[in-house]
């Protein structure tokens, strides 16, 4: 079963503990994060912990690995653990500058997805021969990375135009478009905000770093029960005849693409 990117939970790789629960979570998949939520001097104990979950664990259709930056001494140490285990649902690259970056990652791991994230000025510059690379699944839009590197902030009003940039870039390669983590999640009204503003761009998910973000978040991007009912009479209606009229509107093949993208993100 192809991996579902849209709704996936960062955990930290050095707590094993928490693998289980973040599977269970009702998340789309759990990330097993290697790289920022892991101390430096226990890189090498979560790198271990990965490759034994990875061994014992029954489906890892939905478990994702992301490693370090894939030319930096951890990220190489991280691809040889994983081109020695099973094979998980996809890999998360960070810090993926140009498209020699992913094959360098394919040339280890061989062909399992990879979900990019667009995070520096030269993925940014870059991010449309990225995603059009082979193994790319998704591209991640990474704003805190980005804000630092620029020397601005990662505000929606300053990042939004970046954010609009690579969404173009994965549209235009047929990739999933997935909005990066809202750093909050006492209050559930903030990263609800910040996924319907990315549901309203065009974003098909947004990344998690806690389980109180899934339901404000999967609510955000789930549409409501008209807007599900007026795609299927889209769908039908585009399936009738061609070109086709509803309610009086003509039904050209934008609006059948718009009808289709939200049954998909309904289930349906």
């Amino acid at each position: 079963m192809a991996l579902d990117p849209s709704l996936l939970l960062f955990v930290p790789a050095d707590r094993p503990e928490r693998f289980g629960k973040a599977l269970a979570s009702g998340a789309s998949g759990a990330i097993l994060d290697l790289e920022d939520a892991v101390a430096p001097d226990r890189k090498a104990y979560a790198r271990e912990q990965v490759r034994a979950f990875a061994n014992a664990h029954g489906d890892l259709s939905n478990v994702v690995v992301r490693i370090n930056p894939p030319q930096t001494q951890d990220g190489h140490a991280d691809l040889t653990m994983l081109a020695s285990t099973r094979r998980v649902g996809a890999v998360v690259v960070p810090k993926v500058g140009e498209v020699g970056d992913c094959a360098r990652v394919a040339e280890l791991i061989g062909d399992v997805p990879l979900i990019v994230i667009v995070e520096t000025a030269r993925g940014l510059v870059h991010c449309e021969t990225i995603a059009a690379a082979p193994n790319v699944l998704a591209l991640a839009f990474g704003p805190y990375d980005l804000a630092a590197e620029l020397g601005g902030t990662s505000d929606p009003d300053v990042m939004d135009v970046h954010r609009a940039r690579m969404l173009v870039a994965a549209r235009a390669a047929q990739r999933w478009a997935i909005d990066g983590p809202s750093r909050e999640y006492g209050d559930a009204t903030i990263p609800a905000r910040d996924a319907e503003r990315a549901r309203r761009m065009g974003y098909d998910g947004k990344l998690l770093i806690h389980p109180a973000q899934l339901a404000p978040v999967r609510a955000a991007f789930t549409p409501s029960p008209d807007e599900i009912a007026y795609a299927r009479r889209v769908v039908e209606a585009a399936a009738r005849s061609n070109p086709a009229v509803l309610d009086g509107t003509m039904i050209d093949p934008p609006i059948e693409a718009s009808a289709h993208r939200v049954l998909r993100r309904a289930g349906e």
